[in-house]
Protein backbone atom coordinates (compact mmCIF):
# COMPACT_ATOMS: atom_id res chain seq x y z
CA UNK A 1 0.00 0.00 0.00
CA UNK A 2 1.46 3.15 -0.81
CA UNK A 3 0.67 5.95 1.17
CA UNK A 4 1.78 9.94 -0.30
CA UNK A 5 2.56 12.91 2.58
CA UNK A 6 0.64 15.08 1.85
CA UNK A 7 3.03 17.37 4.26
CA UNK A 8 6.00 16.41 2.22
CA UNK A 9 4.45 18.06 -0.90
CA UNK A 10 5.25 21.48 -2.11
CA UNK A 11 2.96 23.54 -3.84
CA UNK A 12 -0.81 24.07 -2.64
CA UNK A 13 -2.77 22.11 -0.29
CA UNK A 14 -4.66 19.16 -1.28
CA UNK A 15 -7.90 20.66 -1.78
CA UNK A 16 -11.51 18.86 -3.06
CA UNK A 17 -10.37 18.44 -6.58
CA UNK A 18 -7.58 16.04 -5.21
CA UNK A 19 -10.09 13.90 -4.03
CA UNK A 20 -12.67 13.85 -6.98
CA UNK A 21 -13.15 10.12 -8.66
CA UNK A 22 -14.79 10.16 -11.93
CA UNK A 23 -17.10 7.07 -11.09
CA UNK A 24 -17.47 8.45 -7.24
CA UNK A 25 -20.96 10.21 -6.53
CA UNK A 26 -20.11 12.44 -3.57
CA UNK A 27 -23.75 12.37 -2.59
CA UNK A 28 -23.03 9.21 -0.71
CA UNK A 29 -20.17 10.66 0.80
CA UNK A 30 -18.74 14.12 0.94
CA UNK A 31 -14.86 14.42 -0.04
CA UNK A 32 -12.97 16.41 3.34
CA UNK A 33 -10.18 18.97 2.31
CA UNK A 34 -8.48 21.46 4.53
CA UNK A 35 -10.93 24.32 3.12
CA UNK A 36 -14.07 22.36 4.12
CA UNK A 37 -12.53 20.43 7.15
CA UNK A 38 -11.82 24.03 8.67
CA UNK A 39 -15.88 24.99 8.04
CA UNK A 40 -16.39 21.74 10.19
CA UNK A 41 -14.25 22.08 12.39
CA UNK A 42 -16.91 24.77 15.08
CA UNK A 43 -19.56 22.19 15.14
CA UNK A 44 -16.98 19.20 16.60
CA UNK A 45 -15.98 19.17 19.89
CA UNK A 46 -14.70 15.57 20.05
CA UNK A 47 -12.29 13.31 17.24
CA UNK A 48 -12.45 9.48 18.14
CA UNK A 49 -10.14 8.21 16.10
CA UNK A 50 -9.06 4.29 15.14
CA UNK A 51 -5.47 3.34 15.34
CA UNK A 52 -4.24 0.62 12.75
CA UNK A 53 -4.46 1.86 9.19
CA UNK A 54 -5.43 5.89 10.40
CA UNK A 55 -2.52 6.64 12.81
CA UNK A 56 0.32 4.12 12.19
CA UNK A 57 0.38 0.69 9.78
CA UNK A 58 1.61 -1.85 11.84
CA UNK A 59 4.81 -0.04 13.79
CA UNK A 60 5.31 2.43 11.06
CA UNK A 61 3.37 6.29 11.51
CA UNK A 62 1.25 7.05 9.28
CA UNK A 63 2.71 10.29 7.54
CA UNK A 64 0.88 13.34 8.78
CA UNK A 65 -0.74 11.95 11.20
CA UNK A 66 0.75 13.44 14.31
CA UNK A 67 0.62 16.61 13.13
CA UNK A 68 -3.04 16.72 12.55
CA UNK A 69 -3.50 15.01 15.98
CA UNK A 70 -1.21 18.29 17.36
CA UNK A 71 -3.25 20.79 15.76
CA UNK A 72 -6.31 19.72 16.59
CA UNK A 73 -5.29 19.47 20.65
CA UNK A 74 -3.95 22.86 20.27
CA UNK A 75 -7.53 23.49 18.71
CA UNK A 76 -8.87 22.82 22.14
CA UNK A 77 -10.58 19.64 20.75
CA UNK A 78 -11.02 16.47 22.93
CA UNK A 79 -8.80 13.68 21.39
CA UNK A 80 -9.96 9.73 22.22
CA UNK A 81 -7.82 6.96 20.91
CA UNK A 82 -10.26 3.89 20.09
CA UNK A 83 -8.82 0.65 18.71
CA UNK A 84 -10.17 -2.67 18.40
CA UNK A 85 -6.96 -4.28 19.43
CA UNK A 86 -6.77 -6.03 23.04
CA UNK A 87 -3.80 -7.57 22.35
CA UNK A 88 -1.70 -5.07 24.19
CA UNK A 89 -2.98 -2.47 27.26
CA UNK A 90 -3.46 1.36 26.97
CA UNK A 91 -0.34 1.84 29.13
CA UNK A 92 1.81 -0.33 26.13
CA UNK A 93 -0.19 2.07 23.63
CA UNK A 94 0.25 4.71 25.19
CA UNK A 95 4.01 4.65 25.11
CA UNK A 96 3.88 3.43 21.34
CA UNK A 97 1.76 6.89 20.75
CA UNK A 98 5.19 8.80 22.45
CA UNK A 99 7.14 7.03 20.41
CA UNK A 100 5.63 7.29 17.40
CA UNK A 101 5.93 11.31 17.94
CA UNK A 102 2.13 12.05 18.69
CA UNK A 103 1.57 14.99 21.63
CA UNK A 104 2.83 13.69 24.81
CA UNK A 105 -1.03 14.97 25.96
CA UNK A 106 -2.07 11.72 24.72
CA UNK A 107 -1.58 9.12 27.58
CA UNK A 108 -3.24 6.03 28.82
CA UNK A 109 -6.75 8.22 30.01
CA UNK A 110 -6.78 9.11 26.03
CA UNK A 111 -7.20 5.28 24.85
CA UNK A 112 -10.04 3.05 24.35
CA UNK A 113 -9.20 -0.74 23.71
CA UNK A 114 -11.62 -3.72 23.75
CA UNK A 115 -9.03 -4.93 26.88
CA UNK A 116 -10.10 -2.29 28.79
CA UNK A 117 -13.60 -2.52 27.94
CA UNK A 118 -14.10 -6.04 29.01
CA UNK A 119 -12.00 -5.54 32.18
CA UNK A 120 -14.61 -2.57 33.11
CA UNK A 121 -17.44 -4.67 32.73
CA UNK A 122 -16.56 -7.31 34.59
CA UNK A 123 -15.80 -4.55 37.70
CA UNK A 124 -19.28 -3.20 36.76
CA UNK A 125 -20.65 -6.52 36.82
CA UNK A 126 -19.93 -7.04 40.67
CA UNK A 127 -18.97 -10.55 40.49
CA UNK A 128 -19.20 -12.70 43.74
CA UNK A 129 -15.88 -12.63 46.01
CA UNK A 130 -15.42 -16.11 44.93
CA UNK A 131 -16.54 -15.70 40.82
CA UNK A 132 -13.31 -16.59 38.71
CA UNK A 133 -13.03 -15.20 35.45
CA UNK A 134 -11.89 -17.77 32.55
CA UNK A 135 -9.92 -16.07 30.35
CA UNK A 136 -9.20 -16.95 26.43
CA UNK A 137 -6.81 -13.63 25.94
CA UNK A 138 -3.61 -11.94 24.56
CA UNK A 139 -1.63 -9.93 27.26
CA UNK A 140 -3.55 -6.73 26.75
CA UNK A 141 -6.21 -7.99 28.55
CA UNK A 142 -4.35 -9.48 31.43
CA UNK A 143 -3.24 -6.15 32.23
CA UNK A 144 -6.04 -4.61 32.42
CA UNK A 145 -7.87 -7.09 34.69
CA UNK A 146 -5.37 -7.09 36.73
CA UNK A 147 -5.41 -3.32 37.13
CA UNK A 148 -9.16 -3.58 38.93
CA UNK A 149 -8.07 -6.67 40.77
CA UNK A 150 -10.30 -8.97 38.96
CA UNK A 151 -8.73 -12.60 39.13
CA UNK A 152 -9.04 -14.47 36.22
CA UNK A 153 -7.16 -17.87 34.88
CA UNK A 154 -6.69 -20.17 32.13
CA UNK A 155 -4.67 -18.02 29.45
CA UNK A 156 -1.49 -19.37 27.56
CA UNK A 157 -0.74 -22.29 26.80
CA UNK A 158 -2.60 -25.80 27.96
CA UNK A 159 -0.82 -28.21 29.75
CA UNK A 160 0.42 -30.70 27.60
CA UNK A 161 -1.64 -33.90 27.11
CA UNK A 162 -0.33 -37.09 28.17
CA UNK A 163 -2.92 -39.57 26.82
CA UNK A 164 -3.60 -41.39 24.20
CA UNK A 165 -6.45 -39.75 23.14
CA UNK A 166 -8.79 -42.40 23.37
CA UNK A 167 -10.82 -40.01 25.91
CA UNK A 168 -10.13 -36.77 24.68
CA UNK A 169 -13.80 -36.02 23.04
CA UNK A 170 -15.30 -36.94 26.23
CA UNK A 171 -13.90 -35.67 29.44
CA UNK A 172 -11.79 -33.13 30.22
CA UNK A 173 -10.50 -31.55 33.23
CA UNK A 174 -11.75 -28.39 34.42
CA UNK A 175 -9.52 -26.69 36.29
CA UNK A 176 -12.51 -24.76 38.48
CA UNK A 177 -15.75 -26.13 39.55
CA UNK A 178 -18.49 -24.21 37.04
CA UNK A 179 -20.46 -22.51 39.86
CA UNK A 180 -17.78 -20.84 40.69
CA UNK A 181 -16.70 -19.05 37.60
CA UNK A 182 -18.77 -16.01 36.92
CA UNK A 183 -17.71 -15.26 32.98
CA UNK A 184 -15.98 -16.13 30.06
CA UNK A 185 -14.24 -13.69 28.21
CA UNK A 186 -12.90 -14.33 24.80
CA UNK A 187 -10.26 -12.12 22.82
CA UNK A 188 -7.68 -13.11 20.30
CA UNK A 189 -5.01 -16.09 21.57
CA UNK A 190 -2.73 -17.40 19.61
CA UNK A 191 -2.92 -20.40 22.14
CA UNK A 192 -6.62 -21.00 21.46
CA UNK A 193 -7.28 -24.65 20.96
CA UNK A 194 -10.02 -27.26 21.17
CA UNK A 195 -9.51 -27.77 24.92
CA UNK A 196 -10.07 -24.13 25.81
CA UNK A 197 -12.99 -24.60 23.19
CA UNK A 198 -14.65 -27.20 25.32
CA UNK A 199 -13.86 -25.32 28.75
CA UNK A 200 -15.25 -22.22 27.56
CA UNK A 201 -18.01 -23.95 26.49
CA UNK A 202 -18.70 -26.20 29.59
CA UNK A 203 -18.31 -23.33 31.85
CA UNK A 204 -20.93 -21.28 29.93
CA UNK A 205 -23.70 -23.89 30.52
CA UNK A 206 -24.03 -22.31 33.96
CA UNK A 207 -27.03 -19.61 33.09
CA UNK A 208 -25.08 -17.45 35.98
CA UNK A 209 -21.88 -17.24 33.66
CA UNK A 210 -21.35 -13.95 31.94
CA UNK A 211 -20.25 -14.15 28.05
CA UNK A 212 -18.00 -11.28 26.74
CA UNK A 213 -15.94 -10.60 23.91
CA UNK A 214 -13.34 -8.19 22.95
CA UNK A 215 -13.96 -7.87 19.15
CA UNK A 216 -14.98 -10.08 16.72
CA UNK A 217 -12.97 -8.38 13.65
CA UNK A 218 -12.36 -11.25 11.42
CA UNK A 219 -8.64 -10.65 10.55
CA UNK A 220 -5.87 -8.17 11.93
CA UNK A 221 -2.77 -6.43 9.71
CA UNK A 222 -0.25 -8.25 9.84
CA UNK A 223 3.37 -7.40 7.96
CA UNK A 224 2.57 -9.83 4.65
CA UNK A 225 -0.48 -8.87 3.22
CA UNK A 226 -0.97 -12.05 1.18
CA UNK A 227 -0.91 -13.77 4.31
CA UNK A 228 -4.68 -13.99 6.29
CA UNK A 229 -4.24 -13.93 9.91
CA UNK A 230 -7.46 -14.54 11.77
CA UNK A 231 -8.33 -12.02 15.17
CA UNK A 232 -10.84 -12.55 17.85
CA UNK A 233 -13.58 -13.22 15.60
CA UNK A 234 -12.91 -17.13 14.51
CA UNK A 235 -12.45 -17.65 18.20
CA UNK A 236 -15.47 -16.24 19.48
CA UNK A 237 -17.98 -17.56 16.56
CA UNK A 238 -16.51 -21.26 17.93
CA UNK A 239 -17.47 -20.62 21.65
CA UNK A 240 -20.64 -19.11 20.52
CA UNK A 241 -21.48 -22.38 18.24
CA UNK A 242 -19.92 -24.52 21.08
CA UNK A 243 -21.83 -22.95 24.08
CA UNK A 244 -25.38 -21.98 22.33
CA UNK A 245 -24.50 -18.75 23.95
CA UNK A 246 -24.70 -15.43 22.61
CA UNK A 247 -21.50 -12.61 23.59
CA UNK A 248 -21.64 -9.35 24.70
CA UNK A 249 -19.03 -8.04 22.48
CA UNK A 250 -18.05 -4.49 23.53
CA UNK A 251 -15.48 -3.85 20.86
CA UNK A 252 -16.43 -1.62 17.86
CA UNK A 253 -19.02 -1.20 16.50
CA UNK A 254 -21.09 -2.04 19.45
CA UNK A 255 -22.49 -0.29 22.51
CA UNK A 256 -20.39 -0.78 25.35
CA UNK A 257 -17.22 0.81 24.06
CA UNK A 258 -20.02 3.87 23.52
CA UNK A 259 -20.99 3.71 26.89
CA UNK A 260 -17.79 3.49 27.88
CA UNK A 261 -16.66 6.41 26.21
CA UNK A 262 -19.25 8.37 27.09
CA UNK A 263 -19.93 7.57 30.97
CA UNK A 264 -15.55 8.99 31.04
CA UNK A 265 -15.60 12.17 28.85
CA UNK A 266 -19.88 12.82 28.44
CA UNK A 267 -19.10 13.09 25.14
CA UNK A 268 -22.25 15.11 22.87
CA UNK A 269 -22.94 12.51 19.92
CA UNK A 270 -24.11 15.39 17.44
CA UNK A 271 -20.64 17.55 18.27
CA UNK A 272 -18.56 14.29 17.82
CA UNK A 273 -16.63 12.60 14.85
CA UNK A 274 -15.25 9.03 14.35
CA UNK A 275 -12.52 8.76 12.24
CA UNK A 276 -11.86 5.26 10.85
CA UNK A 277 -10.41 2.89 7.96
CA UNK A 278 -12.96 0.26 8.33
CA UNK A 279 -16.48 0.65 7.30
CA UNK A 280 -17.97 -2.32 9.25
CA UNK A 281 -16.22 -1.27 12.84
CA UNK A 282 -15.69 2.85 12.34
CA UNK A 283 -17.99 4.38 10.24
CA UNK A 284 -20.95 1.39 11.53
CA UNK A 285 -19.75 2.51 15.39
CA UNK A 286 -20.08 6.01 14.35
CA UNK A 287 -23.17 5.73 12.45
CA UNK A 288 -25.13 3.34 14.91
CA UNK A 289 -24.37 5.93 17.90
CA UNK A 290 -25.24 9.08 16.03
CA UNK A 291 -21.64 10.23 15.69
CA UNK A 292 -20.20 12.16 12.74
CA UNK A 293 -18.47 9.67 10.44
CA UNK A 294 -14.87 10.17 8.35
CA UNK A 295 -13.09 7.01 6.49
CA UNK A 296 -9.63 7.55 5.77
CA UNK A 297 -8.12 5.21 2.93
CA UNK A 298 -5.00 5.17 4.06
CA UNK A 299 -6.12 1.83 5.55
CA UNK A 300 -8.56 -1.13 5.32
CA UNK A 301 -11.24 0.07 2.64
CA UNK A 302 -11.49 1.90 0.28
CA UNK A 303 -14.17 4.33 -2.10
CA UNK A 304 -15.17 1.14 -3.86
CA UNK A 305 -16.21 -0.04 -0.44
CA UNK A 306 -18.65 2.73 0.26
CA UNK A 307 -19.90 2.22 -3.28
CA UNK A 308 -21.06 -1.32 -2.64
CA UNK A 309 -22.27 -0.86 0.72
CA UNK A 310 -24.94 1.91 -0.37
CA UNK A 311 -25.45 -0.56 -3.52
CA UNK A 312 -26.22 -3.31 -1.05
CA UNK A 313 -28.34 -1.40 1.44
CA UNK A 314 -25.56 -1.50 4.22
CA UNK A 315 -26.43 3.07 4.67
CA UNK A 316 -24.86 2.42 7.95
CA UNK A 317 -21.35 1.64 6.65
CA UNK A 318 -21.22 4.31 4.67
CA UNK A 319 -19.41 7.57 5.83
CA UNK A 320 -20.58 11.24 6.15
CA UNK A 321 -17.21 11.99 4.66
CA UNK A 322 -13.99 10.58 3.62
CA UNK A 323 -10.39 11.87 2.38
CA UNK A 324 -7.18 9.99 1.70
CA UNK A 325 -5.16 10.08 5.01
CA UNK A 326 -5.28 12.62 8.24
CA UNK A 327 -2.03 14.91 6.73
CA UNK A 328 -4.91 15.42 3.78
CA UNK A 329 -6.70 17.73 6.13
CA UNK A 330 -4.19 20.21 7.11
CA UNK A 331 -3.37 23.56 4.91
CA UNK A 332 -0.19 23.64 3.33
CA UNK A 333 0.74 26.73 5.77
CA UNK A 334 0.71 23.86 8.93
CA UNK A 335 2.80 21.30 7.09
CA UNK A 336 6.09 22.98 7.97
Amino acid sequence: MKIVDPLAVSGPAVGSSDLKNDHFDESISKPLCPESFRELLPHIDTFIFDADGVLWLGDDVIPGSPRLVDFLIKSRKRVIILTNNATKSRAVYAKKLARLGFNRKLDKNSLVNPAAVVADALDRAGLADNMKVYLIGAQGVRDEMDDLGIEYFGHGPEPQDDSDGSAFMFDIELEEDPADVGAVVVGYEKHFNYHKLMKAANYLQKRHCLFLATNEDETCPGPNADVVTPDAGPLVAAVRCASGREPITVGKPNTPAFDYIRRRWNIDPQRTMMVGDRTNTDVKFGRDHGLKTLLVLSGCHQLEDILDNHRNGLLDMVPDYYTTCLGALLPHRDHA
